[in-house]
């Protein structure tokens, strides 16, 4: 691995560990339309093997995010989000199965739209603090680095 996608690795890494839970599912969202977005182009392309991957992962994010709805305390939105998950499941299916575009579109749209209220919920919560063992951890890795260099 290079050294510039190391530290790309280690910077989302942080940004993950540090984030509110709001923002963990704003990440989420992001990654499930950015996959989307891969499957439609790869269908665009016929690049078969690339549409599986991407629509694999978009999966993978919404199963994730209707996997950890929490039905008790969000009652009547968790249900709702649930058939809503089950509805852009059904689109990402449908556009991997029958190599269409506009599935995809149509899903992407559905998850930009709920981007839009988690990211509005995000920027209310104030940014954790980096917790201390990645402190240490980065300060541990710059000492290293300056004597390699020193």
């Amino acid at each position: 691995m290079n050294p510039y996608a190391n530290r790309l690795a280690q910077y989302e890494d942080t940004a993950v560990q540090t984030s509110s839970p709001e923002k963990l599912v704003v990440l989420l969202y992001e990654g499930a339309i950015r996959f989307l977005r891969q499957a439609a182009s790869a269908t665009q392309s016929r690049n078969i093997e690339q549409k599986r991957q991407s629509v694999d992962r978009a999966l993978a994010v919404i199963q994730h995010l209707q996997s950890t709805l929490d039905r008790d305390r969000g009652g009547v939105v968790a249900a709702d989000l649930d058939r809503l998950y089950v509805y852009i499941t059904s689109l990402a299916m449908e556009g991997s199965t029958k190599l269409q575009v506009g599935p995809f579109e149509e899903a992407i749209k559905l998850l930009s739209t709920l981007l839009s209220g988690w990211e509005g919920l995000a920027n209310k919560e104030p940014e954790r603090a980096v917790p201390t063992t990645l402190l240490a951890q980065q300060q541990q890795a710059n000492s290293q680095r300056v004597q390699f260099h020193g």
